[in-house]
């Protein structure tokens, strides 16, 4: 049985499985918890839709485009994300987004960034951006309005390339100033709470009027870690404070928030088995059940060390799904699998089939995803090529 039709077959063995459950719900005067049978939307573009990947070209006819060709044009990824590689210059970028956006069907892509500034930025002054300053830089220096206005220019110059998603800001407190992977890097606003809620909100707000949706990361705090999770397991147990949730909790409460990313962080008093990307008890029962939110959750890239050097790709997703993520983030899914969003949907399949994963799961995150793309500006930005 060759690829395609192995999801096909799957796809009719999760529709027979999904009815059989649904029959026997009924029987127990339990049906609330299936979704609508009358649902148009097929199971594998619903996964589809919660599965982001980097590319490794520059142009929509380059020889490496043309798997994502055919994965934009089937619905089998939801969301694009660019770094360095993909950007040769403006006009390029420019050129090169709007080709992406031409080849969606039905549901628009998240095409997203991490721009941030300072150290982590992928449009750069010599390729034509405008550059600023990091996050630290602008906590120290810059008064609330001045923030505003900063980075108003920064989302109108990622609304201008044709983005519509910047993953950022951070909203991690600067808890550990030589934490590799935030204070040392400029990344945190500030040591204190209530000083990072400030400055992301002006991030947000700036982003949000520019047409850009905005990402908190890394919940639930990466400014107490003495690791990088690039690298491998980032252990927070006993460095995490309450005070890095603070943040989190009132920009939830604000309703100031697009999308949420959960990081590579270990905290075994919460979850000795998984990082908080994959931890159902930290995003199910702490995140959404406790602090109140029902947004978007994104993983931090699972490529990165931390995931995917301890666990098997399999168990990965499973636990993703299950843990309330909405978005799974491959960085370079080439270098797993160049089909790798189809092989994500066969195992989604394959977890739905043998109860490893509650076909509602999908359907929730479905809901999501899809309400927030309600919030993208319609059509193209109109710029000179």
């Amino acid at each position: 049985m060759n690829h395609y039709s192995k999801l096909s077959y799957l796809s009719k063995t999760a529709v027979h499985f999904i009815l059989a459950g649904f029959i026997a719900l009924v029987a127990n005067g339990q049906t609330q918890a299936l979704p609508d049978s009358t649902d148009p939307v097929a199971l594998e573009q619903k996964i589809g839709q919660m599965i982001m990947v980097g590319i490794r070209g520059a142009h929509l006819n380059a020889d490496a485009m043309e798997l994502t060709r055919r994965q934009i044009t089937n619905g089998e990824i939801g969301g694009i994300i660019f770094f360095k590689h993909n950007i040769k210059n403006s006009r390029q970028f420019r050129i090169f987004v709007k080709s992406i956006k031409s080849l969606t069907v039905e549901q628009p892509l998240l095409l997203a960034v991490d721009e941030e500034g300072g150290l982590v930025r992928r449009l750069r002054k010599l390729q034509g951006f405008e550059e600023f300053p990091s996050a630290a830089h602008v906590g120290a220096n810059l008064s609330l309005d001045e923030t505003y206005i900063l980075y108003s220019r920064m989302a109108k110059q990622i609304h201008q390339a044709g983005l519509n998603l910047n993953l950022a800001p951070v909203v991690d407190v600067n808890v550990n100033r030589i934490s590799p992977a935030i204070g040392q890097l400029n990344r945190s606003f500030s040591r204190n709470p209530g000083d990072v809620f400030d400055y992301s909100d002006a991030f947000i707000r700036a982003h949000n009027n520019a047409g850009v949706l905005t990402t908190l990361k890394h919940y639930p705090g990466h400014g107490s870690s003495r690791e990088d999770s690039h690298n491998g397991i980032t252990d927070i147990t006993s460095t995490w404070r309450s005070s890095e949730q603070v943040p989190f909790q009132r920009l939830i409460d604000s309703a100031k928030v697009n999308m949420i990313m959960a990081g590579h962080l270990m905290d075994k008093g919460v979850d000795s088995k998984y990082p908080a990307s994959i931890s159902k008890s930290h995003i199910q029962a702490t995140l959404r059940d406790e602090m109140g939110y029902n947004g978007v959750v994104i993983t931090d890239d699972l490529q990165m060390g931390a995931i995917i050097k301890r666990f098997e790709l399999e168990e990965i997703i499973v636990a993703a799904i299950n843990a309330g993520c909405d978005i799974l983030q491959f960085s370079d899914p080439m270098d797993l699998d160049q089909n790798l969003p189809l092989r994500i949907n066969e195992i989604v399949l394959d977890a739905i089939e043998n109860g490893q994963i509650d076909p509602q799961r999908i359907h929730e995150s479905y809901a999501r995803i899809i309400d927030l793309k309600t919030r993208l500006p319609v059509g193209l930005t109109q710029t000179s090529d």
